[in-house]
């Protein structure tokens, strides 16, 4: 597999090493449907859509799964986006990976399991349980010495069972064999790297979550601040 990090992996990629030391689609038009919150589209970049791709307003969040205020989003503030403004085709909401270190680039491409009808459910239970995987502390140093030798998919590999995403995808019905396809194909890494360059070297987004309503970046992350941007 290319090993192509993007721009932004090179401070933890440092961190890692101090660690050792010590220890594509055309986007799907879906059918009209009274509740759209089970219509879910794959952007060409890549992306994920749940709700009517035609809607007239279009939320999108750049998010990283060890972000702490990412997590908090999702769980907080995301539920009341889809219940008001995306069940009623209102308005789409679009996640875009922004990775921050390889662990959350391990938690990326497992969210891709099963495609686009799994990736909110996965993308949901990475963000719930963030606070009992997201620790670095737990890694190997074997699994850590993939990642200098520049072995993504071996560190991925090893971080999927030392931080404990194996029971967490379990929750979700990804076996053991099925997380290991995930962690391993090529075209969803390259997928994930090129969102995350196009984020941070084109749009100069560095913060997670980042919310853009029809195209413009918005400021802060809540529910009561994002609201009359979706219903002004």
């Amino acid at each position: 597999m290319a090993t192509r990090f993007p721009t932004i992996f090179q401070k933890s990629l440092t961190l890692f090493a101090v660690a050792a030391a010590l220890g594509g689609g055309a986007l799907v038009a879906a059918p009209a449907k009274s509740n759209w919150l089970q219509t879910f589209s794959l952007t060409p970049k890549g992306s994920h859509i749940i709700g009517n791709p035609a809607a007239p307003t279009k939320l999108v969040e750049y998010a990283s799964y060890t972000c702490g205020h990412c997590a908090h989003f999702e769980i907080d503030d995301v539920p009341q986006i889809k219940n008001q403004f995306v069940a009623s085709g209102k308005v789409s909401f679009e996640i875009r990976n922004l990775v921050r270190d390889p662990m959350d680039l391990t938690a990326a491409m497992l969210a891709r399991c099963g495609g686009k009808g799994r990736f909110f459910g996965n993308h949901r239970q990475l963000m719930a349980t963030q606070a009992q995987w997201a620790n670095g502390s737990k890694l190997s140093k074997a699994t850590i010495d993939l990642l200098e030798a520049k072995n993504i998919v071996g560190f991925m590999q090893g971080a999927y069972t030392e931080l404990g995403l194996d029971k967490v995808m379990a929750q979700r019905g990804v076996t053991a064999a099925q997380a290991k396809v995930c962690l391993a194909d090529k075209a969803a890494f390259n997928t994930v790297i090129a969102m995350t360059d196009e984020a941070t070297e084109k749009l100069k987004i560095n913060s997670t979550p980042t919310l853009l309503v029809n195209g413009k970046v918005i400021e802060g992350h809540d529910f009561a601040t994002i609201k009359p941007h979706l219903a002004p």
